[in-house]
């Protein structure tokens, strides 16, 4: 098995259904102002609200500690020249578990229209309702949580299982990590997974082996396995068997999340029209 773990990648932090059950909880909520000032006391503000909020006024900054830990909600003063310009970076991104909530002195429909189609979450106006503020980004963060995929990680390797889980818990899914494929048909009974996604080389049981053995059951036909190695020439024996994509070790972040949401989002839909 390759252990390499790509070099550039650090592991944002898991929020567990317990931490967000937890009343001493506090959701972790991004702030982007050009004006450090009122940044600053917009977040002490939020911070009375039980929300653990972090300021930014450069948005490389911003960006490279969404890819650290991702923020549970984000919030963007855009009237700024800066501030547009950031708008335009995050609308673009890959990973958009979070949701982002637009403040402006500008109301007018061409703005708010702009928001919509960029995704944005919400859009408030100043002078700023902080405790209306607040009841949204609580409102959207359950929403996600809500729609979170659930992802089943299978790796006899402790480290990687654990790598991967905290990659994929970072960006907003519910993740479970098994190191014995012989669990298999237990964690897919219980925890219902939305998609499979395993190492191919393990001894006792090897990823294909186990995919065949989640086929046999009708109901996990569907459900899609994805898997990771480092041996790209067994890519095509791994799509024959039935599997839904191969990962080459190792995998950049980004594209492991972009690959499993996408997929797990199919599935889900596939699911909803039955």
């Amino acid at each position: 098995m390759n252990n390499d773990l790509p070099e550039s990648a650090t592991i944002g932090s898991e929020e567990s259904f317990e931490e967000l059950n937890n009343p001493d909880y506090c959701s972790l909520v991004y702030l982007y102002f050009s004006d450090t000032d009122e940044g600053q006391q917009l977040a002490a503000t939020l911070e009375m609200y039980h929300h653990e909020v972090i300021c930014f006024d450069e948005a490389d900054e911003l960006q490279s500690a969404i890819m650290v830990r991702m923020p549970q909600a984000l919030v963007v003063d855009v009237d700024s020249p800066a501030g547009m310009a950031t708008r335009k970076k995050i609308s673009n991104r890959v990973i958009s578990n979070f949701p982002i909530i637009y403040i402006s002195a500008i109301d007018d429909f061409a703005q708010r229209l702009a928001a919509v189609r960029e995704g944005a979450a919400g859009y408030f106006l100043k002078p700023l309702d902080v405790e209306a503020l607040s009841a949204k980004i609580d409102e959207k963060i359950a929403r996600n949580e809500v729609l979170a995929y659930r992802i089943l990680v299978v790796d006899d390797d402790e480290m990687l299982a654990a790598y991967f889980d905290a990659i994929l818990s970072s960006a907003g899914m519910h993740v479970r990590s098994i190191n014995d494929p012989s669990e298999i048909l237990e964690s897919m009974k219980k925890f219902k997974p939305e998609l499979v996604l395993t190492d191919l080389n393990m001894p006792v049981c090897n990823g294909l082996e186990m995919a065949q053995i989640i086929r046999q059951n009708n109901r996990y036909l569907d459900v899609p396995i994805v898997f990771l190695s480092s041996d790209i020439q067994k890519e095509m024996n791994v799509i024959e068997t039935g599997a839904d994509d191969f990962l080459s070790k190792p995998i950049d972040p980004e594209k492991l999340i972009s690959t499993i949401a996408s997929r797990a989002e199919r599935y889900r839909n596939l699911r909803k029209q039955r």
